[in-house]
């Protein structure tokens, strides 16, 4: 695919891009506008802030920048810089340290964002038949999940995977009548299945659709009860930084929904 720098417009080979440069009337009129007074045609490009791919126009970049596949990248390298600069700063700047830890926070919800969106990293949802097994639909729309997000507390947080896992369970995965709707069917695959609201059996591996459905709902308590350990910090002395590691690894472990959390859901929901 072939992008003409005057307009925009996508031609499929070399060859017709330049015909269209030479005779398409929209895009010589475009031509004449670029042209500067010594006749000098001038292309002011923009750059994506993730890689080094350059545009014409604001539409492309965004399109481009929605997917970059270097934007993980960028953001993953702010946030160690972040972390890092915690770290070397002295106690007496707290200051600083709680705006750039805020700012680091700010980050970590972007990149969270991009991961669920990207669709190298989405979930294929396959509508398989369920043996034996009978239950209602399970509702992950945003709605109900925005509806039912405060009851995670930060009790359920410093419990980590096992907490956040026992979270779901109670809240989010059981109907009306405290029936399970999204059961485990194979532990080693970690194979969990479900019904849609459009009554077919959904296969969920690895409970990626479930993450996806939860995780955006889930961020701005992860981010407040994180920084009530933080605000906590300020008055314990931490010279080593090794409590302030162990904050951020049941942050990061909060926010991955990891292998804790997939063990516990199997085990909680697993039927043979």
């Amino acid at each position: 695919m072939f992008i003409c720098d005057f307009c925009g417009k996508e031609l499929s080979s070399k060859f017709v891009l330049k015909t269209h440069q030479s005779k398409t009337k929209y895009c010589l009129e475009k031509q004449k506008e670029l042209t500067d007074q010594n006749g000098k045609i001038c292309i002011t490009y923009i750059e994506c802030k993730f890689c080094d791919k350059k545009f014409i126009h604001d539409h492309k970049l965004t399109e481009h920048e929605a997917s970059c596949d270097q934007k993980d990248i960028y953001y993953q390298k702010i946030i160690d810089e972040l972390k890092e600069k915690i770290h070397t700063l002295e106690l007496d700047h707290e200051k600083e340290k709680t705006q750039i830890y805020n700012n680091l926070l700010n980050k970590e919800q972007e990149q969270t964002k991009f991961l669920i969106s990207n669709p190298r990293v989405s979930t294929t949802n396959n509508t398989i038949k369920a043996k034996n097994i009978t239950m209602n639909s399970l509702n992950l729309s945003q709605e109900r999940l925005e509806s039912i997000k405060d009851t995670y507390t930060i009790k359920h947080y410093e419990r980590g995977g096992i907490g956040q896992a026992d979270w779901v369970v109670e809240n989010v995965i059981k109907d009306a009548s405290g029936n399970l709707v999204y059961k485990c069917t194979d532990k080693s695959r970690k194979n969990f299945i479900y019904q849609d609201d459009k009554g077919n059996i959904i296969t969920d591996t690895s409970a990626k659709k479930l993450k996806e459905a939860i995780l955006p709902i889930m961020f701005t308590k992860l981010r407040e009860y994180k920084k009530v350990q933080f605000n906590e910090l300020a008055n314990i002395d931490d010279d080593d930084s090794s409590l302030f590691d162990k904050c951020n690894d049941l942050y990061v472990e909060n926010k991955e929904m990891g292998s804790t959390f997939d063990k516990r859901l199997v085990e909680k929901t697993y039927v043979k």
